[in-house]
């Protein structure tokens, strides 16, 4: 034999000799929500390997050769079965459980599919909805898909006590501001729980659901330049899954919109420790008036790394262009006190299509959560937001029953916003209790720079005659020679919290909390330190059905919109506050086919500033304003047989003024109804010939509200009715969706007033892969 004949044989039978000899492989057995398996049988079923999990869902298996295993596991008395496709990998995860929100029959969801209600965001740490003593609402992606909503405003609509849901002026004209208990909020600052900033609006593509949490909580999320008194507004995002599936969307509706959404997802490797999702829109059309464009570009990808049972990483993306107008109206004139009797056209838009708004938007979130102990949990956060925005706004003045100026401000600018976040959550239980306890420092870093330029007026017209087109030309020879100033803005703040739960019996769960929080200004040298506390208590009366809750919550802001104030001393600055009480009742009936809540809330506002003109017509500012909001809230949702659900929800507000502005005391603040009401019901066929078609109908109801502080006009209340029909089988849905079908003209305020869409219709052609 020759040399080489003795090498191949070697080799042969050292290749026999590895295939033959065992190799031990790590399985890891989770759920669909990550969580571990313990105590779980698993059986190879070539070779009757039988073990079973330890606390962290691990095994420790051998196999001999690389080929497919069948793996049999038993939990909690169900049996799955797994294709386990070994290839020479030390490590693999297996997941086991039901992906409910991908099965094709409507059955098995219809009835549940909005009935879980719990949150880790309220308090920074899991706990059940009877468990929590603050209230709060979730809208579900489901809900939102039944009704058709694509923009964030109709969105908003479906949770109990929002008013007045406007897109936002500033910021470039990209944000989502609503009314929550009287003080008026936005859409976007916080993302799965974290801070971010407001400008960095998410397109619906990428929301899992809408968090509506009410309430002051400075507490844990810090000062209210970012969050109302009233609440936040938290939007949680698509997140990877262990499987492979896919979403196509295509849309077209009234004034030629046309909208095409992406939902793909996949695991990377073969071990499903890495997975992959991304979501996309691409949305182009007009919009309700003469002159409007509603575009967007926007895609989000994301990557999930399970590095072993005790770290995770989490890594996303999101991406957007957008281009609309923003058309802002002036307060009436003397002599008029209402907008009804004012005879305002809301479809005349006395705009360009040339006149717009162009944003550009990367928001970036990375999150590692790492097992310290079997007590201990830490969770590290980074998050990024720059926003670009090009904005050339319309405002539209009235200033006769007849003539409307037109003003034009350009207003570009920059917003960069970073933060840092480190929790640490202890949990300890004992034989009747339990106690998790949250550690927390954040680091928050903000820079807004913004130029601006104005006409005033452009040109004025005849509001009943035609309007003469904007000629851009003009408008950029008149910018050229306009007056510019400059907001430059830098600021950071640090926190440091701390906050406990203790449940005793699994009924009564008492809840305490204290923040510290630093906040200096980098162009004003102005540096602030303030505390803010928080105490709850929860007591179920029937356990996992009712449960009677109480709070006291703080918020805060830290000064940083009067030190913009013209003539303000900075140094005699101090924090507005708000401190609210607030007590009621949850409930969880019939294994949560019936839920919801009903609260009465008290929230006291202190050091309000407002400006005072002296004697010599000099502008100052002072502060020692006050309020006091007031209400009752209530929600209900019932799904008490398969394919039939109904939402109900109402807010009483009574909101005003008690000390400050002589103009204003006694006054109510623009923009808040007494009375806001929501409903939505739909029922879907379960069986027969016509199994999957279904109908939906609901609606929003509004008071009449004061345009302005001063109470000087009225704004008229409003009803709008919505209807979606659909029908649903197996990976195909068909929607057409009416809004505002009884065609209500009206309109929204946040300081200006702003029209509301007419009657739209549209249509949505869905396939599931």
């Amino acid at each position: 034999m020759n040399k080489s004949y003795y090498i191949t044989f070697l080799f042969v039978v050292f290749a026999q000799l590895s295939q033959a000899q065992s190799s031990k492989v790590l399985v890891r057995i989770l759920d669909f929500s990550y969580n571990p398996v313990p105590t779980a049988s698993v059986k190879v079923m070539e070779n009757n390997q039988e073990l079973v999990t330890d606390k962290n869902g691990r095994v420790e298996l051998e196999f001999t050769e690389f080929k497919p295993y069948t793996l049999l596991i038993r939990y909690n008395n169900e049996s799955y079965e797994e294709k386990l496709s070994f290839n020479g990998l030390k490590q693999y995860t297996v997941y086991i459980g039901n992906k409910h929100h991908l099965l094709d029959e409507i059955t098995v969801s219809a009835s549940m599919k909005f009935a879980e209600k719990q949150t880790n965001t309220v308090g920074k740490v899991e706990q059940k909805n009877l468990e929590t003593s603050q209230t709060y609402n979730i809208i579900p992606s489901e809900l939102l898909k039944e009704r058709s909503v694509t923009d964030m405003k109709g969105a908003l609509l479906a949770a109990p006590g929002i008013a007045n849901v406007t897109n936002g002026l500033g910021a470039g004209g990209f944000t989502v501001i609503a009314r929550m208990r009287g003080f008026s909020t936005g859409a976007g600052s916080l993302r799965n729980g974290y801070r971010t900033s407001t400008t960095t609006m998410a397109d619906l593509a990428n929301i899992e659901a809408i968090e509506v949490i009410k309430g002051p909580a400075g507490t844990l999320f810090g000062s209210s330049t970012e969050i109302s008194y009233g609440g936040m507004i938290n939007l949680v995002t698509k997140k990877p899954k262990p499987y492979t599936f896919g979403d196509v969307s295509l849309s077209y509706g009234a004034y030629d919109l046309s909208r095409l959404t992406l939902d793909f997802n996949t695991p990377v490797n073969d071990s499903k420790t890495v997975l992959f999702r991304v979501n996309g829109a691409f949305q182009r059309g007009k919009t309700f008036q003469d002159f409007g464009l509603d575009n967007t570009t926007f895609i989000a990808p994301a990557l999930r790394f399970l590095v072993n049972d005790r770290l995770t990483l989490n890594i996303e993306a999101e991406l957007s262009q957008n281009e609309r107008n923003m058309i802002a109206v002036g307060y009436l004139p003397k002599g008029f006190n209402s907008l009804k009797d004012f005879n305002w056209d809301v479809k005349k838009s006395f705009s360009s299509n040339d006149l717009i708004m162009k944003s550009n938007v990367l928001n970036m979130l990375a999150t590692a959560d790492y097992k310290i102990s079997d007590h201990w949990n830490s969770q590290t956060v980074v998050s990024s937001a720059n926003t670009s925005n090009k904005s050339d706004y319309l405002f539209v003045v009235p200033l006769t029953q007849d003539t409307i100026g037109r003003r034009i401000m350009r207003i570009p600018s920059h917003f960069v916003s970073t933060s840092l976040q480190q929790n640490f959550v202890g949990t300890y239980t004992g034989e009747n209790w339990r106690n998790k306890i949250l550690i927390g420092v954040d680091y928050n870093n903000d820079k807004y720079l913004t130029t601006r330029k104005m006409l005033n007026f452009y040109d004025k017209v005849d509001r009943f005659g035609t309007t003469p087109t904007i000629n851009m030309s003009k408008v950029e020879t008149m910018f050229g020679s306009a007056a510019e100033s400059e907001i430059n803005t830098k600021f950071q703040t640090y926190g440091v919290y701390l906050s406990n739960v203790f449940s005793l019996n699994n009924r009564l769960h008492l809840n305490a909390g204290l923040r510290m929080d630093r906040y200096k200004n980098l162009v004003s040298d102005f540096e602030e330190t303030y505390f803010s506390p928080k105490f709850g208590a929860v007591y179920e009366v029937l356990s996992d059905q009712i449960s009677l809750f109480g709070n006291y919550t703080n918020g805060f802001n830290n000064g940083y919109l009067m030190i913009e104030s013209v003539q303000f001393n900075a140094a005699t600055i101090k924090p507005q506050e708000a401190n609210q009480y607030e007590f009621g009742f949850k409930y969880e009936l019939f294994n949560k086919k019936l839920h919801g809540n009903a609260s009465y809330y008290s929230i006291n506002v202190k050091n309000v500033p407002f400006s005072v003109v002296a004697e010599n017509g000099k502008t100052s500012t002072v502060q020692n304003g006050k309020r006091l909001s007031r209400g009752f809230e209530f929600d209900l949702t019932a799904n008490p047989f398969a394919g039939f659900h109904l939402i109900l929800g109402y807010g009483y507000n009574d909101s005003k003024f008690t000390e400050g502005d002589e103009k204003t005391i006694g006054n109510r603040p623009q923009g808040t109804p007494f009375n806001v009401g929501n409903f939505w019901t739909s029922y879907s066929i379960q069986s027969g010939g016509l199994k999957g078609f279904g109908l939906g109908i609901g609606g929003n109801y509004s008071d009449g509200f004061y345009g302005d502080d001063f109470n000087t006009f009225k704004m008229p209340g409003y009803f709008l009715l919505d209807a979606n029909v659909f029908y649903e089988r197996d990976q195909f849905r068909v929607s057409l969706k009416g809004n505002n079908l009884t065609n209500v003209h009206y309109m929204t305020t946040n300081f200006w007033l702003y029209a509301q869409p007419t009657r739209t219709i549209l249509g949505t052609v869905s396939y599931r892969f």
